[in-house]
């Protein structure tokens, strides 16, 4: 297209997002739906973050073959993997649905990652000292109960004048 050529252009939520001139060549806007911005931040956030907690919580158990502490430790860092991915999307449909700039992303998300990412290193290592385990060797082991204390003495001796007997 040249410029003072006559166009048609696509109206989508208020913004031009395409023009076609006469001949039918279409050419998009930068306002133009596809490719925005945001949709690649955010999905570049909710991709990273699921797919690097999966990459080690699925290679950590491989280098720590038998020990299930490991285990535990690697299945928490996927579990916080795919919280940190479902923020990420919903920042992002948050961050579409009210028109917001696109650094209200990182600044919503942001905060959210930091204390998702503190409570998978806490639980990571409460899992490696064994704080997680369900084994009965970790269980505080309870004293049996002491017997019901008997009436009358202190030795437990009844005598007959107790008991109305001479």
């Amino acid at each position: 297209m040249e410029p003072d050529d006559k166009v048609v252009g696509l109206i989508w939520h208020g913004q031009v997002v395409e023009v076609r001139d006469a001949d039918g060549q279409r050419q998009q806007t930068s306002s133009g739906p596809v490719g925005w911005p945001e949709d690649r931040l955010g999905g570049a956030l909710a991709c990273i973050s699921f797919g690097l907690s999966a990459l080690v919580g699925g290679l950590w158990p491989l280098f720590a073959p038998g020990k299930r502490r490991h285990a535990t430790a690697a299945t928490v860092v996927r579990w916080h993997g795919v919280v940190m991915g479902g923020a990420a999307i919903l920042t992002l449909w948050a961050q579409a649905a009210n028109d917001w700039p696109i650094w209200a992303i990182p600044a919503i998300w942001g905060p959210f990652a930091l204390l998702v990412l503190a409570s998978m290193v806490a639980f990571a290592i409460a899992a490696l000292r064994g704080d997680l385990d369900d084994d009965a060797s970790s269980v505080l082991q309870v004293p049996a109960p002491l017997p019901p204390p008997s009436m009358g003495r202190p030795g437990g001796a009844a005598t007959g004048s107790e008991h109305g007997h001479s």
